[in-house]
């Protein structure tokens, strides 16, 4: 398994960190401001304060900067990812969906999140991605719905 700073993390947890940068690397330039930072954490179930972002970029940063690369951006997660199980992680970022916390995650709550993520999408495509993830077909995604999907292989 690769370590980073002496924190194992997984190939797939990796994958998925690197997904996340080159996703939210909105310029394309290689490395990432704090406010796609911001962004690649939510993609990956971590919602933080402006603080606590300076303090996780600073951790890994030099000096005064508030950009990282790739290897800098796995180093400041890896302490985070190495402990996460994938369920936790799935279960932290549907929460964080779930707006008003009653469990299921509604066409409002899908819309708003990928507002925050810079999604541009219609009310067509919100419906088709509510129904994919509705995996027991009731109308409503629910955390079981939610974790079934992501786990399903697309």
């Amino acid at each position: 398994m690769p370590s980073f700073s002496g924190n194992e993390v997984t190939n797939e947890q990796i994958d998925e960190l690197r997904d996340a940068f080159e996703r939210y690397d909105l310029d394309s330039n290689g490395t990432l401001s704090a406010h796609e930072v911001r962004l690649a954490l939510i993609s990956v179930g971590y919602e933080i304060t402006e603080a606590e972002l300076y303090d996780l970029i600073h951790s890994v940063a030099v000096r005064d900067e508030e950009r990282l690369d790739l290897k800098k951006f796995i180093r400041m997660m890896a302490p985070r990812m190495a402990h996460v199980d994938s369920d936790q992680s799935l279960f932290r970022t549907f929460n964080m969906i779930d707006r008003d916390r009653d469990g299921y995650v509604t066409v409002q709550d899908v819309r708003a999140i990928m507002v925050v993520l810079g999604e541009v999408v219609t009310d067509d495509d919100i419906k088709d991605i509510c129904q994919a993830v509705d995996v027991d077909g009731d109308g409503r995604i629910s955390l079981r719905d939610f974790i079934g999907f992501m786990h399903s292989p697309i």
